[in-house]
Parts: C-alpha cells; structure tokens; sequence
C-alpha cells in the first residue's frame, strides 16, 4: 500500500490533535553546570506555555570549535515517572539507555529534556509512580475535557525544546537529529512527521501500529489517547509524513509489524527519490538496547547529520 498526501494526512491529524497550549516566551536559565569526562552537563530550565516549565540536561562536548549537531533524547516511560531524563545522562535508571553520554562522547550535543508528568515535571504532590500514573492520565483527561489531546501537547514542548535549541550558539540548527527507546520511539516518530526542523531520527523498539495494538490487547500510554485518530491515520501513516527526511526504525523481537509499517511507508519515500533514507534494522534476539544496536544507531545518526 503507498501512502500519499502527506498534507492531507497532516491536515487531518492536526484537527484531531486539538489546539495547542497558549505560547510563552521561553526565558530559559541555565541552573546549574557540572563538568565531567570530556563534555559539560548544563541544567536548564524554559517556559514551554504561560506558567508551565520545562526542564532538561544539555550536554555539550568540550573544546568545540563552531556548532556541532545536536540530538534531542527523549526519555522512556516503563512506568517510573521519577526518572525521566536522569537516565538518558546516566544518573538514574538502566545504563543500557544512557544514550546521552555516548553520543557526547562522539562529539553531538545531547539535549535531554523532561516529558510532562515525569522528573522535575511531576506533580509537587507525588508520592510515587503509582500517584504519578494517576496522575499522568489527569493530564489526559483535563485535556479531552477542553477539546485538547496530551500528544498535543508533548509535540507542542519537542517544538519549544528545539526553539530553545535554535538559541544556542554551540548548535548547529540545521543538523537536529532525534532519538528515543519505547515511549521515546513513538515520540520520535510523532515528532519527525511534525516538526520539519527535525533532519533525522532514529525510534527504537515498541515500534507497532495501532490496529495491531488494539488487535491484541495492549495498553496504551495516555499520551497516545487520541480519539478519533486510528480513524485518520495509523503509524505507517506517521511514519510517511517525515519523507524525505531520514527515518531509522531500529526493531527488537516484540515489535511485530515493524516490517510491515516499514513497508506501508516505503512508497512514500520510494515516490519521493528518497528510498535510501528509510532504514530499518531488526533485531529478533532481542527486547533491550544492547551496545551493538547502539553503536549501529549511532553510524546512522551521524552518516545523516553529515557528522564524524
């Protein structure tokens, strides 16, 4: 199936999305700056809408000589809402997602951000994941009540994050890359097909559709709550919408109909000259992040970001 009319596509999802959070200046600070093995780890802090703020770690090489890439991580999910971006620098969670500090180390600023509801954007009133989960899905409903959806705004705070980014000097703009494991995955691609400043992006695992999804029971995150949408569109869908920009879905053995979203969308970028540019890497033997799928994603990154 070739999936064509990505601005129809775009148009229709936009409307099912919902309205987007009012705009704020960003008046981000820096709060605090630590230096470690061959880069620093800046704090930041930025207004993503009136009242509502966002935090993230920023990791920038040392002895840079002009703007480099960055490569905005997005964190994972799995239901631990304290940990958020402390895991993708190493200082929380599962070292086997601690994309941050070995893509420092190659020489990318790393941006690290906390989603809504997770890390430093918990409710002043947590007292654990169980109450952040709750809470998490308060964030949803709130939104439906107004006509808003939650995906509407996480991709409205990606796209406030890359405002930040753009005001950064050490940040070459024109080479944004994005990565992101789970939740992070899907927010990658999410965030691929509508933010265009976005060159390249790798999602890892939980690569399915959403059919497939409902198919078998799975549960969903409230952020991907949407009604109407498996009416509009479905992840081949979203996933044709960032062609001709570079796309590497990086696959492990649950993720069942990677091939066949890979496939569906294929035409897209096939129709465009740009088939080189979708990638998918499987791994069956797997459902982590081992180091050879990280080194694979990485050489893709770079190869895109015209970086080495």
């Amino acid at each position: 199936m070739q999936i064509q009319h990505a601005d129809a596509f775009r148009t229709a999802i936009s409307a099912v999305l919902g309205a987007p959070p009012d705009p704020a200046p960003l008046e981000a600070e820096v709060l605090d700056v630590v230096s470690a093995d061959g880069y620093r780890r800046e704090h930041i802090k930025y207004q993503v809408s009136p009242g509502d703020w966002s935090y993230a770690y920023l990791l920038i090489p040392d002895n840079l000589q002009g703007p480099v890439p960055v490569v905005y991580a997005h964190h994972r999910h799995e239901n631990k809402f304290s940990v958020g971006k402390s895991e993708i620098v190493g200082l929380a969670g599962d070292n086997d997602y601690a994309i941050g500090l070995e893509l420092v180390q190659r020489g990318f600023i790393v941006f690290a951000p906390d989603a809504i509801c997770f890390g430093e954007r918990r409710s002043p009133k947590s007292s654990g994941d169980t109450f952040d989960l709750a809470y998490n899905f308060h964030q949803l409903a709130l939104r439906l009540l107004r006509g808003e959806t939650l995906l509407k705004k996480v991709l409205w705070d990606v796209s406030r994050g890359l405002d930040y980014l753009t005001t950064r000097s050490e940040v070459d703009a024109h080479a944004i890359g994005f990565m992101g494991c789970g939740y992070g995955a899907n927010m990658a691609l999410w965030s691929a097909a509508l933010e265009p400043r976005i060159r390249a992006t790798v999602a890892h695992g939980s690569i399915m559709s959403y059919r497939e999804q409902l198919r078998r029971g799975r549960w969903f995150h409230a952020e991907f709550v949407v009604p109407r949408l498996v009416q509009v569109a479905d992840v081949p869908h979203i996933l044709s919408m960032i062609a001709p920009r570079a796309c590497l879905l990086s696959s492990v053995g649950n993720d069942l109909d990677s091939a066949e979203i890979y496939q569906k969308a294929l035409p897209t970028y096939q129709a465009q000259g740009t088939a080189n540019r979708l990638s998918i890497y499987h791994y069956p033997d797997s459902t982590t992040f081992d180091a050879r799928m990280r080194f694979n994603a990485y050489t893709w990154l770079q190869s895109w970001l015209k970086f080495s």
